[in-house]
């Protein structure tokens, strides 16, 4: 009977979901969801007028406004050139991380991880000294381990000026083969709004 619709699973209700509840108090944390949080709720009246004049000012929404209405990026006909529908075919973007343009990048909402693979994050010219340790391996879906190298925090931007969305995510570096440079599982994936 319980249903999560963050994992759109069965198990547990949404209400009760912890994951979903930590992953709101990152993005309020990280200032993403301001204008629905009340902070100054027990402040003064002057001091409270005065932060929500700053508010906007200090870091503007990612997403493109324009009239007040919110743009949505999203996949147009042009996208599904060459490709026969329907189709199950995996969806593989271009993004740009850290001001490169990085191509061939799965997108999969089966992973509980960003992944950067060790030979894109090498042409990317930073030092594995920045690397944060990371204790916990990663399992595959045939039951594989792997021990990433690190994770990092990078700037990725989503879509092409003027419909596009900036946000900093943190990739896990493994050092595997892959015909692909990256992974945006469901952390990036929610980050983008995707």
């Amino acid at each position: 009977e319980k249903y999560c619709r963050y994992h759109r699973y069965h198990g547990h209700d949404t209400e009760e979901c912890r994951q979903l509840k930590n992953q709101i108090e990152d993005l309020i944390r990280r200032g993403h969801l301001c204008k629905y949080v009340d902070r100054d709720r027990d402040a003064p009246q002057g001091r409270r007028e005065q932060r929500r004049e700053e508010a906007p000012r200090q870091e503007e929404d990612k997403r493109l406004r324009t009239g007040g209405d919110e743009e949505v990026i999203s996949f147009s006909e042009a996208d599904y050139e060459g490709v026969r529908l329907p189709h199950d075919d995996p969806v593989v973007v271009t993004l740009m991380v850290e001001l490169f343009t990085m191509k061939r990048i799965l997108t999969d909402s089966g992973s509980s991880a960003d992944i950067l693979y060790k030979h894109a994050f090498d042409q990317l010219w930073i030092s594995v000294d920045q690397l944060k340790p990371v204790k916990t391996p990663l399992v595959g879906f045939a039951g594989e381990i792997v021990h990433p190298l690190g994770s990092i925090d990078l700037s990725v931007v989503a879509g092409t000026a003027p419909r596009q969305t900036q946000v900093q995510m943190t990739f896990l570096v493994v050092d595997t083969p892959s015909p692909y440079n990256a992974i945006i599982g469901r952390p990036g994936l929610n980050l983008m709004e995707a």
